[in-house]
């Protein structure tokens, strides 16, 4: 994998805003600061995580016609030329996440917009720039939810024709537009507690139960999954593949963490990046846990500090799982 070209998708893409509010409370008057304001969306999170981690890649997916220029210039300036951005204007305004944080209480509040609604023919404009970048030399990352317009069967469609022509798939999408998956397939399936339960229709409360439910989906499939990571959240995260089984967590206190939005785009870049660097899924699945840990200490969604990487990564514990 270590010379494929690497393309994320981001279908319904957003601008956060951070806002630090002291004393926040419904129904007041509060005064506030915003903290920050960039592009966003999972897509756009990971290809930013891979160019700080050096690694190249295309972003695509859909952005609203006034927020194009911001986009493309915060993908250039953070990620040091790491990031070609090619992104397809739609007619509408492109929706903002606002996080509100209240240091006093330690409290943070999170507003998500549904999105920009997308028209029949940006559908099919979509799906026409992602079926000429995909081939046997490319890796696809869709990530996100879908917004108004992109039906879930729509979805799988772009992903199906995506894999028929040779790409290798990875996919962290929202629980609506999963199911229609299971007859798509993905070379990876990057899937939180509560997607992995919709997905294989199985428990995931407890360690066992999310593998259970892995492998579950790897014989469901008939070949069609080739991976699945599954993230637990403060318990670390699993790596279950036909020949393949690995978990591991990074020990850090819990006064450290900052916020987890984030994390699981930091999760899937740094495994895609390790594994494209080294070949090797024990140290793939290592370098996912770092990169996670080090997007929890941030505050800002999505961002990492190499030393922070580094120091994760010495302290991440990886150990293979039993058949």
């Amino acid at each position: 994998m270590a010379d494929r070209r690497i393309v994320t998708i981001t279908l319904n893409p957003a601008v956060d805003r951070v806002l630090e509010a002291p004393g926040f409370a419904v129904g007041k008057h509060v005064r506030g600061r915003r903290v920050a304001l960039y592009p966003a969306g999972k897509g756009i999170n990971v290809s930013r995580v891979l160019a700080l981690l050096g690694v190249r890649s295309i972003a695509t997916g859909f952005v609203g016609q006034g927020e194009l220029a911001m986009f493309e210039e915060h993908l250039e300036e953070i990620g040091g030329n790491q990031v070609i951005c090619q992104l397809l204007i739609v007619r509408a305004r492109t929706r903002d996440n606002v996080t509100i944080v209240d240091p006093i209480d330690d409290t943070e509040t999170h507003i998500r917009d549904e999105g920009f609604e997308v028209q029949p023919e940006d559908v099919a404009r979509i799906a026409s720039k992602l079926a000429l970048l995909a081939n046997e030399d490319t890796l696809m990352i869709f990530g996100g939810s879908l917004p108004p317009g992109v039906s879930p069967g729509a979805f799988a469609h772009m992903v199906d024709r995506c894999g028929e022509r040779g790409a290798q798939i990875v996919v962290d999408t929202s629980v609506p537009a999963l199911v229609d998956l299971r007859e798509a397939g993905a070379w990876m399936l990057k899937l939180n507690r509560e997607e992995l339960a919709a997905m294989s229709e199985l428990p995931t409360e407890t360690e066992d139960q999310v593998l259970k439910a892995s492998r579950s989906l790897l014989q469901r499939g008939k070949g069609r999954f080739g991976h699945v990571l599954a993230t637990m959240g403060a318990d670390g995260a699993m790596l279950i593949g036909s020949n393949i089984g690995f978990r591991g967590r990074v020990g850090v206190h819990p006064g450290r963490i900052v916020s987890t939005v984030g994390c699981g785009d930091c999760m899937v870049a740094g495994v895609v990046a390790g594994h494209m660097r080294s070949g090797d899924w024990k140290t793939a699945m290592r370098e996912g846990l770092a990169v996670a840990t080090a997007g929890a200490v941030e505050r800002k969604a999505g961002f990492v500090s190499l030393d922070d990487v580094e120091e994760f990564r010495e302290a991440a514990i990886v150990e293979p799982i039993g058949a």
